[in-house]
């Protein structure tokens, strides 16, 4: 469930914020929705393993969490619900909500530095959306270097599937969230002549939801230096138990 609520850095999320006054955060309605089932009390729990390609598990379980809804509560004058994500003896704490539309992670003043914002993680009506999206135009005069471009994150509905839980099969849907940047950073070299120089990047998080019941699996990757060398390792969370109220 942790995977849901996007996480962004303080930094990213305030620039958003100041850049682009034109648009509207999305306040979800949390009175009717399908797909994650909300209500105090309700328990997720997950082993986290190592994938390969394929999204099989290489090895034993990494880790367990749990999550949690812990209570409904209001933010910005709106119904939400806090989730609290229990692992390795750690609290993580997050708002959700949802409604006929999608799910919304939420993103407090206190966080981004600004007015409070819901971004919608999954779209129940649109199969590609944008969760966020950010136009970099950044000038340092004293180092003589620009940043051009655009960096944010978009949803996907991909093909449904099934996926087998506790000996049942159940049909799921499968979504996307994919971070990415394309940036030109143009510097002056050893000859004072402009160099500019094109970084891309793209990371997905894979989502898998059983509507009505909740986040089947959730996939991403992992990304550790271990004395100079880059390690990248897929990481799954799959669900193992749960207890609707």
């Amino acid at each position: 469930m942790k995977k849901l609520v996007l996480y962004f850095t303080a930094t990213l999320l305030v620039a958003f914020l100041s850049s682009c006054s034109d648009d509207k955060s999305t306040t979800p309605d949390t009175s009717s929705g399908t797909g994650l089932p909300l209500a105090v009390g309700n328990m997720w729990k997950y082993d986290t393993y190592e994938v390969d390609a394929n999204g099989n598990p290489i090895g034993s379980k990494l880790s367990s969490y749990t999550s949690t809804i812990n209570g409904s509560v209001t933010l910005g004058g709106k119904n939400a619900y806090m989730i609290i994500d229990e692992y390795d003896n750690s609290l993580d704490t997050s708002y959700i909500a949802t409604d006929d539309n999608g799910i919304y992670g939420y993103f407090s003043p206190e966080l981004v530095g600004g007015s409070a914002l819901w971004l919608k993680s999954i779209d129940f009506k649109n199969t590609k959306w944008d969760i966020f999206k950010l136009d970099i135009d950044e000038t340092d005069e004293e180092e003589g270097t620009t940043t051009k471009g655009i960096s944010g994150m978009k949803g996907e509905r991909i093909a449904s599937s099934k996926v087998t839980y506790k000996n049942k099969s159940y049909d799921a849907q499968n979504y996307l969230n994919i971070t990415y940047s394309d940036v030109v950073y143009t510097y002056l070299d050893e000859n004072e002549e402009p160099v500019s120089e094109t970084q891309s990047s793209s990371d997905t998080t894979y989502i898998t939801l059983i509507p009505g019941l909740g986040v089947y699996s959730s996939t991403s990757s992992e990304v550790n230096f271990i004395e100079g060398e880059v390690i990248i390792k897929t990481l799954k969370d799959i669900l193992v138990d749960h207890n609707l109220k």
